[in-house]
């Protein structure tokens, strides 16, 4: 009996343990990196209530957070190669975005909804209800501000980068910027990157999409063309975007050939791993 409790009360001080460090978030940059308790975050920056139309939650919303030039500016100062600010949650979505896209735009990291006792509606991610916690990025402009903004919950680190140094393993080698593939390259790394990755490099939500084989090696174009643009079709209840309103059939065409051409540019064994 006694070491029934005992095992209980530890298993107890573990939960307790983990739940206090469920509002952490970590900030990195090239130069730095640090882990802040919402109480750290709250000492240093004041919070802030926004009040803005939410596209996931599909109605308007009020939160209480901070802004997240703010938030960046904790992560340390920019070096000169930084070009890049990544989001990552706890299922492995990590999208991007340029520091240049954010200029002229108003993005908050979230930590609860405004005056409500239990700090989150629940919504649905895939075939799970969950809540945004810990954080949550969201955006003044709402749903005007298009896709291309990431609006990732769940979030738990952000991190200032290099893309070229973040992403070795992704640019297509000695290719036109015209071309096919490298518009292709774009769109993919605007809208599949959060999700996917190519040799390894790029979010973990999705499958990897170059090794050992690429999906071009064992899905018809015409199949993987249908399944990007209506993957509903395919598949209830996935947590991939249905694209066919957001990417043009040429859009589409072009990231078939991007994946196509990275077939035979599989890791790169000189270029070293970035860190994790």
């Amino acid at each position: 009996m006694r070491t029934t409790c005992l095992a209980a009360l530890a298993a107890l001080a573990l939960s307790g343990s983990s739940l206090a460090a469920t509002d952490a978030l970590t900030l990195r940059s090239p130069t730095t990196t640090q882990v802040l308790s919402l109480a750290q975050l709250k000492a240093k920056i004041k919070p802030v209530t926004v009040t803005v139309y939410d596209p996931i939650y599909k109605k308007e919303k009020t939160y209480d957070g901070f802004p997240l030039s703010a938030v960046l500016k904790l992560a340390g100062p920019l070096t000169a190669n930084v070009d890049e600010v990544v989001f990552h949650a706890l299922d492995g979505y990590a999208p991007g975005i340029a520091l240049d896209a954010l200029k002229g735009h108003a993005a908050f990291v979230v930590f609860q909804e405004h005056g409500k006792a239990n700090k989150w509606e629940r919504l649905q991610s895939g075939k799970a209800w969950i809540t945004p916690a810990p954080y949550y990025l969201v955006w003044a402009e709402g749903k005007a501000l298009g896709e291309a903004y990431p609006r990732p919950y769940q979030l738990t680190r952000i991190e200032l980068v290099s893309f070229e140094r973040r992403y070795p393993n992704l640019y297509p080698l000695g290719v036109a910027r015209d071309s096919p593939m490298a518009r292709g390259f774009t769109v993919f790394k605007d809208h599949c990157l959060s999700c996917h990755s190519i040799n390894l490099d790029g979010g973990t939500v999705g499958p990897e999409l170059n090794i050992p084989k690429n999906i071009t090696e064992y899905w018809s174009r015409d199949v993987l063309r249908g399944f990007i643009r209506n993957v509903s079709a395919f598949r209830l209840k996935s947590k991939m975007p249905v694209f066919e309103r957001i990417l043009t059939a040429a859009q589409v065409d072009d990231v078939l050939t991007y994946l196509d051409a990275m077939k035979a540019d599989k890791i790169r064994p000189s270029v070293a791993a970035p860190p994790p």
